[in-house]
């Protein structure tokens, strides 16, 4: 039995695009984050980048209490858009119509957060409950940051 081009390629065009779809759903919507009922406490932390660096304001949250990152996108270049903190398994794409986060910090310390490509690299911290800092620092992933915020490397920066 005989296949067509014209057949073979449509056929591999439509397996192209359904697993293109499959993976950009489940990329997108891959945010592992508590859900946060509207009378509690939330802790809101502001996220842009400056010189290639996220910024976060405050820097620093307070344990077991709610927290919402809310990203600037118009001060986040190309990668730096998609962020990983892995302590708290939060993995998630900023878009100017979805641009927040929630997680519940459950662990004090100072943590990474960093682009999905590790190029983009910041740090905020956790305080106890009782607002006193925690002598825990985690590593550094090693990672090397290969853009150098020259944008050679595709992520716009």
């Amino acid at each position: 039995m005989r296949i067509k081009k014209n057949t073979l390629y449509a056929t591999g065009t439509i397996l192209l695009i359904v697993i293109g779809t499959i993976f950009l759903t489940l990329n997108f919507s891959k945010v592992t984050s508590q859900v946060i009922n509207n009378n509690q406490e939330v802790q809101v932390i502001k996220l842009s980048v400056k010189n290639g660096q996220y910024i976060l304001g405050p820097s620093q949250i307070k344990k077991d209490i709610p927290a919402r990152i809310e990203a600037d996108v118009s001060q986040m270049p190309g990668c730096s858009k998609s962020i990983v903190i892995p302590t708290f398994g939060v993995s998630k794409t900023f878009s100017s119509k979805d641009n927040k986060v929630e997680f519940i910090p459950d662990k004090a310390g100072t943590f990474n957060i960093a682009c999905s490509m590790n190029m983009y690299k910041g740090k905020f911290t956790v305080l106890e409950s009782d607002g006193t800092k925690s002598n825990y620092i985690e590593n550094t992933p090693s990672g090397r940051n290969t853009c150098g915020a020259g944008g050679g490397c595709g992520c716009g920066g």
